[in-house]
């Protein structure tokens, strides 16, 4: 599979208080591959004017997801490790830090599915536990 997609994001955030926080996304977008390592790109619409880039590559062992619009964002995931990024928002800086706990990628010929859950930290502050999977699949035609 490669070329124009249709792209599922979905988020799950579990506080302390074991609230949960989903959001999902659904647009389409280009999916390539090559020497193992999976590359998405999709637009995510934020309001009537503001539009956010994301970039996604990933393989078995990580994943790294680029964003940008109107904030700035490059998260990276490894298995078992933590990593520290900058948020660039239009009010400053935001120091996030990523545990990552799992990662996985289950791939068939007409279907990608990733899924990582890892600890969001906000500052060094544990903030929540969170679940993000990404489903690609062959855009048909005349979809989004």
């Amino acid at each position: 599979m490669r070329g124009d997609v249709l792209v599922s994001v979905r988020g799950l955030q579990m506080d302390d208080s074991m609230e949960a926080d989903p959001i999902e996304i659904i647009t389409s977008g280009k999916y390539t591959k090559k020497d193992n390592k999976s590359f998405l790109r999709f637009e995510q619409f934020e309001d009537d004017t503001s539009v956010t880039k994301n970039i996604l590559t990933f393989d078995e062992k990580s994943m790294e997801l680029t964003r940008r619009g109107g904030s700035q964002l490059h998260m990276s995931f490894f298995k078992d490790e933590k990593t520290l990024t900058n948020y660039g928002t239009p009010f400053g800086n935001i120091l996030v830090g990523v545990d990552t706990k799992k990662i996985s990628v289950d791939e068939s010929k007409d279907q990608v599915h990733v899924a990582v859950d890892y600890a969001l930290e906000i500052n060094y502050e544990h903030m929540a536990d969170c679940k993000l999977t990404v489903d690609i699949r062959p855009r048909a035609k005349g979809a989004l």
